[in-house]
């Protein structure tokens, strides 16, 4: 055979008697998310290494009968920190708000 490149099928997928004839096919599908978060902080360095500390992010995939996930890579990458609001208090009200 020419050069024909070998892709590996995933032993997870289970095959039957009534499945001979069929192909096996992979599908690439690329996602990108975008999220963002809101840290209460003292400055820009503060709000990162508590973002760090408590942030956490689940890429998830789920098999299914005849479909399974063989490969998953997750890109990443870091947008700017930026002030949005100050944390007041107003005495009169007894009210602390975000402005």
């Amino acid at each position: 055979m020419p050069n024909r490149k070998v892709i590996m099928v995933d032993r997870k997928v289970d095959y039957f008697e009534a499945d001979v004839g069929k192909k096996v096919y992979e599908i690439e599908h690329e996602t990108t998310y975008v999220t963002k978060w809101q840290v209460v902080a003292e400055d820009k360095d503060q709000a990162f290494d508590i973002w760090l500390e408590q942030s956490k992010e689940d890429l998830k995939t789920e098999d299914g009968t005849n479909c399974v996930c063989s490969y998953v890579k997750d890109y990443g990458q870091m947008g700017d920190t930026k002030e949005i609001a100050e944390i007041k208090y107003n005495k009169e009200d007894d009210e602390v708000y975000a402005e």
